[in-house]
């Protein structure tokens, strides 16, 4: 679970839950240049989390250096947190969703028949206008349309570690930072270049349970983020209705933008692929 001091707000709500669902070990993985005070509020907040709930996991604090081979630093924070975990099955997730025990349904099958990886659905709740109103039309997504055929891949999923070793490649150290890369280079996550490589040679399942709320904004309901994708669909050649009805399920308004700023740079012989991924 990577970390960093400016999501304090979130560890001191959220990082319990990670601690109630029976997990052998909690791995916290933090920046080594973090300073010890914040280590030190992590240490007192454990101790106080353990007063209330005695049977809470062990949590180790794991302190993970840079390393300039990685364009993305929050990759190498995650994978030498799969290096350093004590099991084979891994629970992964962020520190802004607040989870429960509808996990332990995608760590008991991760690493049985053939599966490499099992993610949960999270729920979003956001407190701006626009994510309340992104919340209130998944609610009704997500229970009437999403949770009658299927689940979808998220960032709080379960890996077995022998398969992720045998298939991730060494291209994932040139992803980057999908928040900072701008439009080119910034519609591939780290954990979906990871399911990308395993569901190659091992079955990656989507269970329909929601197994956190998520207090964070997701990438892709970034602005920029949509409008990149618009602009994607226009060179997937998408029709216009896939894109309008893409918009809508997702609530991805930007999306439509980008789609029509693509078009018009294409009318004008300016449009290139390239740009875009």
């Amino acid at each position: 679970m990577p970390s960093r001091e400016s999501d304090w707000p979130y560890i001191k709500n959220n990082l319990h839950t990670y601690l109630k669902v029976g997990a052998e070990e909690v791995l916290l993985c933090i920046d080594e240049e973090n300073s010890d005070q914040f280590v030190s509020k992590l240490d007192s907040l454990y101790d106080s989390i353990k007063t209330e709930y005695p049977d809470a996991s062990l949590l180790k604090i794991l302190r993970v250096e840079k390393r300039s081979d990685y364009s993305f630093h929050q990759a190498w924070v995650r994978r030498k947190g799969f290096l350093e975990a004590k099991n084979d099955v891994i629970l992964t997730g962020d520190i802004d969703l607040y989870i429960n025990k509808c996990v332990q349904k995608a760590v008991n099958i991760v690493g049985k028949d053939n599966i490499g990886l099992a993610s949960v659905q999270k729920f979003p709740l956001q407190s701006n206008l626009k994510g309340s109103l992104s919340t209130i039309w998944r609610l009704v997504y997500q229970v009437f349309i999403r949770s009658t055929y299927f689940g979808v891949f998220t960032g709080l999923y379960a890996v077995y570690r022998p398969y992720w070793l045998e298939t991730e490649d060494e291209q994932i150290k040139n992803l980057q930072n999908v928040k900072y890369a701008g439009i080119k280079g910034s519609l591939l996550g780290e954990d979906t270049y990871l399911r990308d490589c395993m569901q190659k040679k091992y079955k990656c399942v989507y269970l329909r349970c929601a197994g956190a709320i998520d207090f964070g904004i997701a990438l892709h309901d970034n602005a920029h983020m949509q409008f990149a994708m618009g602009r994607l669909y226009f060179h997937q050649q998408k029709p216009l209705w896939q894109v309008l009805a893409a918009a809508f399920v997702y609530y991805h308004p930007d999306s439509i933008v980008g789609y029509f700023y693509e078009k018009e740079r294409a009318r004008k012989g300016l449009a290139n692929m390239g740009d875009v991924v």
